[in-house]
């Protein structure tokens, strides 16, 4: 399938863009979905949005770091329990059920997003789902890893066997170069080589020689990196070690739909504006930084980003509602699929929430 079908979202080119502060504010709201598919699972109908991601939440053991803006910690108030809190046990069970539930889908052209805690720190669970996701390989359009690294830099059977699974990207976080200050704000624990910045960028260069492209993630926060200063040095480190695409992500917009606790009162202390950076990059009069072209803008169903390039690297700035989401996963259309660890499969991250029902 080719990458220009799989298009889930609104991508507007540049040349179509004479007010962008008109998509920066509709933001989100500038999302004009596809018509929903009914598909039937587990003897019951559902409407799917074309192009969804489908995500075997990963947490087969809890988390090596503790990133001060976890988003697994946040509490949404109508959940009754946290994925996070609930690691997966009994493998051949656990396998035999995602199989199943991929087998209802077949036909059916998704995206695979490996996220939810860290995807490689167990490494026998991760090459098991990459043995699993070669059986259904028509299944999904577009792969793509979501990781600290922390696995990639211990085990040398897991890049060689995401090549071979023909992942799309993997997607690695980190706050900051400085290694210090990355630290302070993704407080892997000291046991974790990857904590270190030698043995990131070793890293990022191994799974790039390996032929899987690196996206680098930074998280927007004012302990780390908030200014255009900040990104534009990230961005000279990133170049260094030969990534072609860095996005710049601010914490989401958690409106009153959650539980107070450590992380949100975080968020709520350390938040950088992307918007901020939006406008000093592309102004409202339409001039552009020096060394900054746009590219486009993207509308997703609960998220708005504009790309730009500057010099060798893809650049994206984002933001993002989980208010948004919340509202559009009740709107009685599936927006994203999600199996749990206790081998459930819902439409969403919170486990009590549009769930399809149990693959057992």
């Amino acid at each position: 399938m080719s990458s220009e079908r799989f298009s889930p979202n609104q991508f507007r080119h540049a040349s179509s863009i004479t007010h962008p502060g008109e998509f920066r504010d509709g933001r989100w709201h500038t999302f004009t979905p596809r018509a929903p598919v009914e598909r039937v699972l587990l003897g019951r109908s559902w409407l799917l949005r074309p192009g969804l991601t489908f995500t075997p939440y990963a947490n087969p053991t809890r988390c090596n770091a503790h990133c001060a803006f976890c988003s697994e910690e946040l509490a949404r108030i109508d959940a009754m329990r946290l994925s996070a809190h609930t690691t997966i046990s009994g493998y051949d069970r656990y396998f035999a059920a995602l199989d199943r539930a991929w087998s209802e889908l077949r036909g059916f052209e998704m995206g695979l997003s490996l996220s939810g805690l860290e995807a490689t720190s167990e490494p026998e669970w991760l090459l098991r789902l990459l043995s699993l996701l070669d059986v259904h390989s028509a299944l999904f359009a577009e792969r793509v890893l979501y990781s600290n690294g922390s696995g990639l830099a211990t085990d040398e059977r897991l890049v060689p066997a995401l090549a071979r699974a023909r992942f799309d990207r993997a997607e690695l976080s980190r706050a900051h170069f400085d290694e210090k200050l990355n630290q302070r704000i993704m407080r892997f624990g000291l046991g974790q080589p990857i904590r270190r910045g030698e043995v990131f960028s070793e890293t990022v260069r191994r799974v790039q020689r390996e032929g899987v492209p690196v996206k680098l993630v930074c998280i927007l926060n004012t302990q780390g990196v908030s200014t255009i200063e900040h990104v534009e040095r990230y961005l000279d480190e990133a170049e260094a070690l030969g990534v072609g695409h860095v996005v710049f992500r601010e914490l989401s917009v958690l409106g009153d739909i959650y539980r107070e606790n450590r992380e949100t009162r975080w968020i709520a202390a350390h938040r950088a504006p992307v918007r901020a950076l939006m406008d000093v990059i592309l102004d409202a009069e339409g001039h552009t930084r020096a060394g900054w072209t746009l590219e486009g803008v993207t509308s997703g169903y609960y998220y708005y980003n504009e790309r730009y390039r500057r010099g060798r690297i893809e650049v994206t700035l984002e933001g993002s509602s989980y208010v948004a989401h919340r509202d559009a996963v009740g709107s009685g259309v599936l927006q994203k699929l999600v199996f749990h660890s206790t081998r459930e499969l819902c439409g969403d991250w919170v486990p009590n929430s549009q769930v399809v029902g149990c693959y057992d």
